[in-house]
Parts: C-alpha cells; structure tokens; sequence
C-alpha cells in the first residue's frame, strides 16, 4: 500500500490562491448577474456600493442601460410586449431597445406605441406574470419580503406572486411602490 504524500507548503499555498481566485471570480460573476437582474434592489446597491469601495466601477446596469432610462421606461406602464414589440420594430436587442425607450420618455419625447399596447405580445406565462407584479408597485424590496415570508427564491417568488395578482388574489405584503396605469 502506497501512502499518499503531503503536498507541501509552496503547493498547498498554490492551492488555495488558486482556489481563492476562482471563488472570487465567480463571485463577482454571480454579483454581476445580480445587479443586471435586480439593479435598483437594496442588494444591488449594497453590492455596487462595495465593488466601488474597492475601486471597481460598476453601475449594476447592462452597459448603455442607465437606472434613469430604466425607470422612465417601466415607470411609465410599458409592458414587456412592447418592449418586445418595440425591439422588433426597431431592430434592436431588448437591453438597447429599453435603453432607447427609456432615453425618449426620459428627454420628454414619445414612443411608437402608448404603453400597454401589447400587454401578451409573445410573452408566456411567467412575463404577464411579471407584468403584473412591477404594475401593481410591487418592488424589488418587495419581492425580497415575500421570498424571506414564502422561503422562496426570487424568481419563484415573482412569478407565484404575480400569477396570484393575475388571479385577482391579494398578497400578505402591500406594495410600496405606485401602481402604474396596467394595474
């Protein structure tokens, strides 16, 4: 029987830099997709607020996206038909198209379509789900209470609570943001 031998101390130091480099990677990778998924919750701004303090640049938003342009868009009762409707009419991908959109409704200019034009416009279940949520001034902060009350993460807890909201059901936590007109 062949004992194994004990790496030694310069590899085992190898080890573990390289061990903390990929744990650090991916973390940053996984904060990443946080801060594109949720950009304005209270934990995109922790996180952004941290990679800042370290002299990381980071805005939590798609590069081109800005929070202004993402709250004008949404903010004024767009669903995620039109923003599909308008990306096709445009041509463009769905972070350019929303940018875009947000951009013209942020300089006080129109878009194409009033807002909720396409309300299901090839969107599934879980997008009208969605829709409803954000329409009913449900925020990100919101969602991150129900997921803690339902032991849910925040995905399942978006599309639970807005397919309840597309039921006509009411949730145990009010919304703290404004309902928009698609409510």
């Amino acid at each position: 029987m062949n004992p194994t031998p004990t790496p030694s101390p310069a590899r085992r130091r190898r080890r573990l830099v390289a061990v903390g480099a990929l744990t650090a990677g991916m973390s940053v990778a996984c904060a990443g997709g946080a801060l594109a998924v949720a950009p304005e919750s209270a934990v995109s701004r922790t996180v952004s607020g941290a990679l800042q303090s370290v002299g990381i640049e980071w805005q939590g938003m798609p590069q081109g996206y800005t929070p202004d342009q993402y709250a004008a868009f949404w903010d004024a009762g767009y669903t995620w038909g039109d923003a599909q409707h308008l990306s096709e009419l445009w041509d463009l991908d769905m972070i350019e198209t929303k940018a875009r959109a947000g951009q013209l409704l942020a300089d006080g200019q129109t878009l194409p379509i009033t807002p909720g034009t396409y309300p299901e416009a090839g969107a599934d279940a879980t997008s009208v789900a969605f829709d409803a949520l954000w329409s009913a001034g449900y925020t990100y902060e919101d969602v991150e209470k129900l997921s803690a009350l339902w032991s849910t993460d925040d995905a399942e807890t978006k599309a639970r609570a807005g397919q309840a909201l597309v039921d006509g059901q009411t949730l145990p936590v009010a919304p703290s943001g404004t309902a928009t007109s698609g409510s």
